[in-house]
């Protein structure tokens, strides 16, 4: 494995699914298919599982501050994420919520049929608190992948109250973390392809047309 192990925040005690179908990788806070340490931790788990990847990028209509504005700057960026998978092995699947609440279930759906799930793991906004209310829902383990910095976060062991403080600490640190660097292009290295979304779940929540 190639992330650090300081990277990885299990969110929680499931084990992995020996019966699972694909790796599922739940892109939040890094959208995109490049330099991308979650991307790039879901791969490993693929090729080392022997399943191939699915990767959901969803949009919910109700999360705080949602306007047309950003709206429309994240479905520029699934064209180009779409486009991206569609000469690789991995099966991306989009999706966009018309109202609210109506993509509840959905990662539940897709998870019942994974090995493992990986997603993004981010200090800031709400998406700290959404990762950890899916671990606690999902029957499969779900790991998070700190890529929100140089150094992980979990590597600075406490908060730092001034900025000198900081500093210091940054400039003993740093340096150890930089080989650790996320890869340009992980997708290349997926083995496998044939991810299938099940019947059921393209049926209640159809593939975004982009």
């Amino acid at each position: 494995m190639t992330i650090p192990e300081t990277r990885i925040r299990t969110q929680n005690d499931k084990p992995v699914n020996a019966g699972g179908q694909y790796v599922l990788y739940w892109m939040t806070a890094a959208r995109r298919t490049q330099f991308t340490f979650g991307l790039q931790r879901a791969v490993e788990a693929a090729n080392s599982l022997g399943v191939p990847l699915l990767i959901l990028e969803a949009l919910r209509v109700d999360y705080p501050h949602a306007s047309d504005r950003l709206h429309a700057f994240i479905i520029e960026g699934m064209r180009d994420n779409a486009r991206a998978c569609a000469g690789t092995r991995a099966r991306y699947y989009p999706w966009i919520e018309r109202a609210p609440g109506e993509g509840r279930g959905l990662l539940a759906a897709l998870a019942k049929r994974a090995a493992l799930v990986v997603t993004d793991w981010y200090p800031a906004f709400f998406l700290g608190r959404m990762t950890a209310a899916a671990g606690g829902r999902l029957a499969v383990r779900l790991e998070a992948v700190d890529g929100s910095g140089l150094i992980p976060v979990a590597a600075h062991g406490r908060a730092f109250p001034t900025a000198r403080g900081y500093r210091g600490f940054m400039q003993r640190s740093l340096r150890e973390h930089l080989g650790a660097f996320p890869e340009q292009d992980p997708l290349a290295r997926l083995e496998r392809g044939g991810a299938v979304v099940p019947p059921e779940v393209e049926k209640r929540w159809p593939s975004a047309s982009l």
